[in-house]
């Protein structure tokens, strides 16, 4: 069978050493080389310079082709596969020319900037018929694999509950430089919430099975609302304050839709006791399965795993963890050896080992759900708008339940204030201002004076 011609978005001329946008460089673009399955056929980066830059950085032949426009790239008739390695927010416009173009297409997890974005993505990939697969490289994983073999066999019997204690990586002072600032948003996608735990998640659904979501219940924390951001050098601080909505703790709890109880906490620590970053239990009518992963088991394999089960009357056993076998040749660095599994199973037909775009969007209505249920995409979400940019403001019931002592509502009072004292063109909705902001009711409110409108 001839090899799979493959163009990739995003591979930059840096070398393989972990840091922002590297990870084509460490495990996708060697997943490739020497493989009698893919054979690349173009780069796209900003510019063509800059393709040919990277070109000529990884020694690739030189029939490789040079765009900087993904629309070129798309089109281009020796391009059979299109990888996506960029950004998540740009995954999107990166994404729907391949599409457009009827290309097999490979995007990194996330899949898109938020739900709606993966499902459009999803829904005309589905539409075009297209063979798609996203970058949730866990479930090529040994452990992973393992894990399910067992549940699946019946060796512990039917699953009454799960529980895992995970870490989310902890970065040192100047880590964050200029051009990560997506890292700290909650609404980019590109975060620790939608990356890491998103990652384990999956890898939690496809092992124990999907949550029954009208039991989902879910806290979300931030433990600092700043971070210092740096220039390059990571020693000049550009912003010693840089606002941070992302969370730092996350927790979990429901029931799975095979009756099974599940609990779910991720923390962020500067040291863990042991250097278990990940403990998952799964606990069934027979016996019982423990997998431990080390802390810098994060996406990529890693040879610190362990897993032990027992069933009723027998002996503790530790299962030996085999990786996948890769075509000779191949060579990738342990942070990589999933990714180079997934596209091995990709292009073998071998749905068990890769997810698809509808997988993907599977996991972004989960993780939509958990914001929902801890209301905590609403508070992250309050920061006012520019008065000078609308017509109208309406502010809705999430006042209507604080006092008016709490300082977010003094807060949306300032902002009140601020709109009529700089922009009396704007009319204001909501409920009762004056029971809330002015603390005397609807008599005593001045807002009204000014033309507020109370929809109580």
């Amino acid at each position: 069978m001839a090899p799979i011609r493959v163009g990739i978005i995003g591979l930059s001329a840096k070398e393989a050493v972990m840091g922002p946008g590297a990870w084509a460089s460490i495990a996708i673009l060697p997943s490739f080389q020497n493989s009698p399955d893919y054979e690349i056929a173009a780069l796209c980066n900003s510019s063509a310079e800059a393709a040919r830059r990277s070109i000529e950085m990884h020694k690739l032949p030189s029939t490789t082709k040079a765009y900087g426009d993904v629309e070129q790239l798309a089109s281009d008739p020796d391009v059979e596969l299109v990888v996506v390695s960029v950004v998540v927010t740009k995954h999107l416009a990166v994404t729907l020319p391949a599409i457009a173009h009827k290309k097999q297409v490979f995007v990194e997890w996330p899949l898109g900037a938020s739900a709606q974005e993966a499902e459009q993505l999803t829904q005309l990939a589905k539409s075009n018929g297209l063979k798609t697969i996203v970058g949730l490289q866990r479930r090529a994983d040994a452990l992973t694999l393992k894990l399910k073999e067992i549940v699946q066999s019946g060796e512990i019997g039917d699953i009454r509950s799960t529980s895992v204690v995970g870490a989310l990586p902890h970065f040192p002072p100047g880590f964050w430089v200029e051009g990560t600032e997506y890292y700290h948003d909650i609404k980019s996608g590109g975060n620790a919430f939608h990356i890491i735990f998103g990652h384990f998640l999956d890898s939690f659904t496809n092992v124990v099975g999907d949550f029954d979501l009208s039991t989902l219940s879910s806290v979300l924390k931030r433990d600092v609302d700043t971070v210092p951001l740096y220039k390059a050098d990571r020693v000049t601080v550009i912003n010693p304050a840089y606002s941070k909505s992302s969370p730092d703790q996350i927790l979990v709890q429901g029931m799975l839709q095979n009756g099974a109880t599940a609990s779910i906490a991720f923390r962020t620590t500067p040291v863990t006791v042991s250097e278990d970053g990940t403990r998952w239990i799964i606990s069934g009518t027979k016996g019982e399965i423990e997998a431990v992963l080390d802390g810098g088991q994060r996406k990529g394999h890693s040879p610190s795993k362990k897993l032990t089960y027992k069933t009723v009357g027998g002996e503790v056993q530790e299962v030996t963890l085999e990786s996948g076998k890769l075509p000779e040749g191949v060579e990738v660095s342990a942070l990589g050896l999933n990714t180079a599994l997934i596209f091995d199973a990709f292009a073998r037909g071998d749905t068990s080992r890769y997810a698809d775009f509808q997988t993907a969007l599977k996991n972004h209505v989960l993780l939509e759900e958990i914001l929902k249920k801890s209301g905590y995409n609403d508070v992250v979400t309050g920061h006012y708008p520019d008065p000078a940019a609308v017509d109208a403001v309406l502010l809705t019931s999430s006042i209507a339940t604080a006092y008016d002592t709490d300082p977010w509502v003094l807060e949306s009072a300032a902002f009140v204030w601020q709109v009529y004292e700089r922009h009396p063109g704007v009319r204001i909705f909501g409920t009762c201002f004056g029971h809330q902001l002015e603390s005397g009711g609807c008599e005593s409110c001045r807002l009204l004076e000014r033309g507020a409108a109370c929809l109580e």
